[in-house]
């Protein structure tokens, strides 16, 4: 494995970055613990934001995230540790259904993890 290389440039780019976010919007949509988080969204701008979000996270050097602070876009959200969770195992099946190899899985996930502070409001569950 080339870790000289970011976990973006491994992964695939850009393609691959969007294929994984509309697959996860899919299953997410379908999803009874997680669509009412969505219902109220619109859908193109939430996958374009995430999509530039996710490649910045995974070190691409010329994608710039410039949608509104994390903190601001889940605050009134009210989710939970349970829905975050939920959203990592969509991502995870999403990942291996694509091959991606179990080192960059992990790698993605840590990077997701580092965030939930700032996605779940709703300590409760």
């Amino acid at each position: 494995m080339d870790y000289k290389k970011s976990l973006y440039e491994r992964f695939g780019g850009d393609q691959q970055v969007s294929e994984l976010i509309d697959q996860f919007y899919y299953k997410v949509l379908f999803d009874k613990l997680l669509r009412d988080k969505f219902l109220k969204a619109d859908m193109s701008r939430v996958r374009y934001q995430q999509k530039r979000f996710f490649s910045q996270m995974m070190g691409d050097k010329n994608t710039q995230y410039t949608g509104k602070d994390l903190v601001e876009v889940h605050k009134g959200l009210n989710i939970t540790n349970q829905q975050f969770d939920k959203f990592k195992v969509h991502l995870k099946n999403i990942a291996q259904d694509m091959e991606v190899s179990g080192a960059d899985l992990e790698e993605l996930l840590d990077h997701v993890e580092k965030h939930r502070d700032q996605i779940v409001f709703n300590k409760t569950t």
